[in-house]
């Protein structure tokens, strides 16, 4: 990022069910969460997405990835990335990423990471908890 430029601001970094555009142009952010539970690793949940809003960049173009890690060792488990156009600066910019296939290899803490030119904008921790499996009914 230029040295003169503004410092981003991160306004969310959420994690959600479904992230979709109406026809008017708002987001729509449905079923918020902070934790995945399992009852076996490794586990791919169902699709889920992931909200950005951010603000306070130059106008141009930025580069972006979301990197999620395994807390306990830097293990990454899922990168994205693309371009954000910014014609207004002031104006925030929203984001609505998709996340069809994602492999939890373990129960624990996960942090999502957002950069944007390389310099870490936010993160998040994402928790995944294991389960006891039911018992089978008689």
């Amino acid at each position: 990022m230029n040295a003169n430029a503004s410092e981003p601001v991160l306004l969310a970094l959420l994690f959600a069910d479904r992230v979709i555009t109406e026809d008017n142009g708002k987001r729509g952010i449905i079923g918020t969460f902070t934790k995945f539970f399992a009852q076996q690793f490794p586990v791919v949940f169902p699709p889920w997405g992931i909200y950005i809003c951010v603000t306070n960049l130059t106008p141009g173009d930025h580069e972006f990835t979301l990197e999620l890690e395994f807390a306990d060792t830097s293990e990454k488990i899922m990168g994205v990335g693309g371009t954000i156009r910014v014609n207004n600066g002031a104006e925030p910019v929203e984001i609505g990423i998709p996340i069809p296939h994602a492999v939890f290899p373990r129960e624990g803490r996960y942090i999502l990471l957002l950069r944007i030119g390389g310099d870490i904008v936010g993160s998040r921790p994402l928790w995944v908890d294991q389960v006891p499996a039911q018992p089978p009914s008689v």
